[in-house]
C-alpha cells in the first residue's frame, strides 16, 4: 500500500547519519534507552545480534542482561520535523517491525504526534509527555499506533529477523509540519512494555507538491545533468547537501523503491526499463525528489 504512494519521508537507520536530526530523552538515566544498531532475534538457541540496522528499544539489554532501575523506564526518541505541506490525498507511515523472542506475539509503539506551529514549531520532550496524560494523571492511548505480530498483521512465518510492515494512516495532518515520538515505559498494560526492532519507517501519499514558497526559497537544487538518460544518473547536487552521506533511491511510478545507491558521478540504472522514475537524494538532513526518464 504504502510503496505506491509518492515517498515523503524515509529513514532507514542504516547508518549513524540517519539518526541526525533525532533527539533522545533517557529519563531514568540507565542504560536502557532508543538506539541504533543491529537488531535482537532469537536464532533458535538464544538471544544475538543480527547484520541489519535498525532503531531498537531493548527494555532489558538483551541479550546482554538487566539494566539498573529497570521498572522506571520513561524514555522518548522524537523525529525531525516531517513537511506534510506539500501532501494531500492518502498519507500513509509504513514501519517495518522485526520482533526480539519468539514469545513475543505482539510488538508494537503508540505514536505521539505534535503538529508544528509559528508559536512553537519545534517542541520539547515536556510537550510530548504533555500528551501521554490527561487532566487526571491517567495514561493515554494514542490513536496512532505501529503493531505487529497480531492476527492481522502476522510475523513472517520462518526468518525471525523478516519484518513484518505496519501501516497508520496521517492523512488529517495534509498540509502540516509534525514531529513523531516514540515513548518506551513500564506501565502495565497497553503496547509500550515490549521491545522493538524498526528496521525501516517512512511516510508516503498519494500526491506531493513542493510548494511555490520552499521552491523559491531553495533557489540551487538538485539537477539531472542530463534528462532523458541512457546508461547513468548524473545529478549535480545542491549545495546544502553533505556528498559524502548523500543516498540516492529510485522509484518507479507505483512507489516502489527498485534501486538504492550511495551518491557517485555516475549511478548505473542500465538495468532500468524505459519509463519515468522519481529519484530521492538525502543526505540525512536534507532531502529533495526529482523526476528523470529511462530512454
Amino acid at each position: 500500500m504504502a510503496y505506491s504512494q509518492i515517498p515523503v519521508w524515509v529513514n532507514s537507520f542504516d547508518t549513524p547519519d540517519d539518526l541526525q536530526g533525532w533527539t533522545f530523552f533517557n529519563g531514568n538515566g540507565n542504560s536502557n534507552q532508543w538506539q541504533q544498531g543491529n537488531n535482537i532475534y532469537y536464532n533458535g538457541t538464544a538471544l544475538t545480534y543480527g547484520a541489519s540496522g535498525v532503531l531498537r528499544y531493548s527494555i532489558n539489554l538483551v541479550p546482554t542482561g538487566t539494566a539498573a532501575n529497570f521498572s522506571t523506564e520513561n524514555d522518548w526518541i522524537i523525529s525531525p520535523e516531517i513537511d506534510l505541506t506539500g501532501a494531500s490525498g492518502t498519507i500513509t507511515l509504513a514501519a517495518y517491525i522485526s520482533r526480539q523472542r519468539t514469545t513475543h506475539t505482539i510488538v508494537g509503539r503508540d505514536l505521539w504526534i505534535f503538529i508544528s506551529t509559528p508559536q512553537k514549531p519545534v517542541p520539547t520532550v515536556a510537550d510530548f509527555q504533555a500528551m501521554t496524560v490527561d487532566g487526571n494523571g491517567n495514561t493515554i492511548t494514542s490513536p496512532y499506533t505501529i503493531i505487529a505480530g497480531n492476527t492481522a498483521n502476522p510475523w513472517p512465518s520462518t526468518d525471525l529477523t523478516q519484518s513484518a510492515e505496519s501501516l497508520v494512516n496521517l492523512s488529517s495532518f495534509a498540509g502540516k509540519k509534525i514531529y513523531i515520538g516514540f515513548w518506551s515505559n513500564r506501565i502495565t498494560s497497553g503496547l509500550n512494555v515490549q521491545n522493538i526492532n524498526i528496521d525501516e519507517i517512512g511516510v508516503y501519499a498519494s500526491s506531493f507538491v513542493l510548494g511555490t514558497k520552499e521552491s523559491a526559497a531553495q533557489k540551487t537544487l538538485t539537477k539531472v545533468k542530463e534528462n532523458p538518460i541512457s546508461e547513468f544518473l548524473q545529478l549535480k547536487l545542491n549545495p546544502v547537501l553533505n556528498e559524502n552521506s548523500v543516498v540516492v533511491s529510485v522509484y518507479n511510478m507505483a512507489g516502489q523503491k527498485i534501486l538504492m545507491a550511495k551518491y557517485s558521478k555516475n549511478i548505473n540504472v542500465t538495468a532500468l526499463a524505459a519509463g519515468t522514475y522519481l529519484a530521492e537524494v538525502s543526505d540525512g538532513k536534507t532531502s529533495e525528489r526529482l523526476k528523470f526518464i529511462k530512454k
